[in-house]
């Protein structure tokens, strides 16, 4: 009996304290903070087919796609996903990077000679002082090439490191087989997708300054050293039944190699706000290409119908 008791006192003495419960400690446990659910995404409806019958826009070009603006919804697709050189539209990218920089819209740069490219016509010759500003609108109206190799030294950036940037931003807008070497797409090595393009397009006219750029049929200014310039858009689309009621055009970019053929990426919007961008990369001629864009935003307008 003694032996009972010693033993009994010995466990008291080493168990642990059991604390007392209240009646606290018996209610429902809230979930922490960030364990709470984030509220669901929601996503734009895409189209759908007026006549699920109905056939697509015949093309010629090697690839091509037509997206919707809101849903990200692929209307049609020709090797939509094969990377592709891209030739200027490459300045899209350009001037999303250019942009980036924050460059000062009036500083002044020195058209130097070293800035010429083999094709396209230089329309500033070196010697000449030409603002940011002017070089910007060079590039993305007459596709200039000495205008946007001198546009993208005025950032202070060197060509690597430009690229480099390019592919920065062309990986964060979601442009998963695009790959930049240089600016003025001159070099074949830039390449992307028709998906690819219509994510660029989508971005770059999203920012005001291109937006306003693509959509000049003419551009003039006076470089600070006094001579006059006026130059053309190369986008035939501009002042097309696109340009006019009961659609808007929202802007392009054309691009030409010889390895890249000719090529275009737009984008438009019909007489209810809805907006589709077209893409055509390897067309046959400069006016095939024209032709291919507006006919694919034509009918996916024409074909499709829009969730209220």
């Amino acid at each position: 009996m003694f032996s009972l008791l010693v033993a009994i006192t010995m466990y008291l003495a080493v168990a642990p304290t059991r604390p007392v419960l209240t009646v606290n400690d018996l209610r429902p446990k809230a979930d922490p903070p960030h364990l709470s659910l984030a509220a669901p995404i929601v996503r734009p409806a895409a189209p759908y087919k007026k006549d699920p019958a109905r056939l697509g826009a015949a093309t010629s070009a090697h690839s091509a796609v037509v997206v919707d603006w809101e849903s990200g919804a692929r209307l049609l697709e020709k090797n939509a996903d094969e990377p592709a050189s891209i030739a200027s539209i490459t300045k899209l990218m350009t001037a999303l990077v250019v942009l980036s920089t924050k460059t000062d819209w009036n500083k002044e740069v020195e058209i130097q000679g070293s800035d010429d490219r083999p094709g396209g016509i230089p329309y500033v010759a070196p010697g000449e002082l030409v603002t940011v500003g002017d070089l910007f609108n060079l590039s993305l109206v007459a596709s200039a090439n000495n205008a946007t190799v001198a546009l993208v030294r005025s950032t202070g950036l060197t060509p690597e490191e430009f690229s480099r940037r390019m592919n920065q931003k062309a990986s964060a807008i979601g442009m998963k087989n695009a790959r930049f070497v240089d600016p003025t797409g001159l070099d074949p090595g830039n390449t992307a997708s028709a998906a690819d393009v219509a994510q660029l397009v989508k971005y770059a006219l999203a920012e005001s300054a291109i937006r306003a750029a693509v959509n000049r049929e003419t551009y003039r200014f006076t470089a600070r050293t006094g001579r006059e310039h006026a130059v053309r858009s190369t986008d035939q689309l501009l002042g097309s039944f696109l340009s006019k009621p009961p659609y808007a055009f929202l802007g392009g970019k054309t691009g030409y190699l010889e390895e890249a053929g000719y090529c275009l990426g737009a984008a438009a919007e019909n007489g209810d706000g809805r907006r589709v961008i077209a893409v055509a990369l390897g067309a046959d001629t400069i006016d095939q290409r024209f032709r291919d864009v507006k006919g694919l935003i034509f009918w996916a307008f024409d074909a499709f119908a829009w969730p209220k």
